[in-house]
């Protein structure tokens, strides 16, 4: 068994433990799984209230929004990092994904509760701990699609599911990628937003360069991720594709992504 395969093993006994001994103690009367979800159609909210301040902007109009990631359990970092974000000029904020620890519906709703203290909308993508035991179908009522998109301006932002150890191996899907980056000319500026970078070990090797090769081509202005809950920025395939790794906020950092016109420039924050 390779270390990507063992650690998915290891993650998944330890989440079947978690389940049966909740499942087993009076003090729980659902499985953790289950339960009407106060939540639904997070993103789908989200994105309306993103594309009813479109009118504000045009292509030199700075647009400037925070990235963060892998917030999983982190309760009171994340509540910190959100009155910082309230500080800030943005117009939105990303995640990367890994919103929860086990993807228990009351961690889902919990970690939502902070992120909505939030003045600006969030928008997630999915990530490895997120689907865990039932946790994509839980992430997909409350929150939509695994893959999606959506464009403010010049700029089209594209939201890739990565996990394939949690699902199989048709995880990314290239062909849904490739035609999201086939965009009309008054796009000027692409953001793709996975869980992991293509290049990491427990990432889907086999589409690896496939997926690297379609970040060239079609010149995606950065790439933006967390899973490692450290700070990075790297050109992994000398391409010219800057990747950018948020730290998760446990760390108590994030980024702000500044866009002018076809330039994006980024900072980390420290809070």
């Amino acid at each position: 068994m390779n270390v990507p395969m063992l650690r998915l093993f290891v993650r998944r006994v330890a989440v079947l433990f978690l389940v049966l001994l909740l499942s087993s103690c009076d003090a729980f009367q659902n499985h953790p799984y289950e339960g009407k979800l106060e939540f639904k159609d997070v993103t789908a909210e989200n994105v309306s209230r993103i594309k009813a301040l479109e009118a504000r902007y045009d292509a030199q109009t700075p647009l400037r929004f925070a990235f963060t990631s892998d917030t999983q359990g982190f309760f009171d970092e994340t509540e910190d990092m959100v009155k910082d974000m309230n500080t800030r000029d943005i117009a939105f904020v990303l995640h990367g994904g890994d919103l929860t620890n086990y993807a228990f519906t009351d961690e889902f709703e919990r970690m939502h509760r902070v992120l909505s203290k939030l003045k600006v909308p969030y928008v997630p993508v999915i990530g490895n701990h997120d689907c865990l035991g039932d946790g994509d179908k839980v992430y997909k009522e409350m929150y939509g699609a695994l893959d999606h998109s959506f464009t403010f301006g010049a700029n089209k932002f594209i939201f890739l599911n990565t996990n394939f150890l949690e699902f199989d191996e048709s995880v990314p899907d290239i062909g849904w990628l490739e035609k999201e980056l086939q965009t009309p000319a008054h796009i000027l500026n692409k953001f793709v937003i996975s869980h992991m970078v293509p290049s990491n070990q427990e990432a889907n090797k086999a589409k690896e360069h496939a997926y690297a090769y379609l970040m060239r081509k079609y010149g995606v202005r950065l790439s933006l991720h967390g899973h490692t809950h450290y700070y990075r920025v790297d050109q992994p395939y000398n391409d010219g594709i800057t990747y950018v790794t948020a730290a998760a906020s446990q760390k108590r950092s994030y980024v702000i992504v500044t866009v002018i016109g076809s330039q994006a420039t980024f900072e980390k924050i420290e809070f």
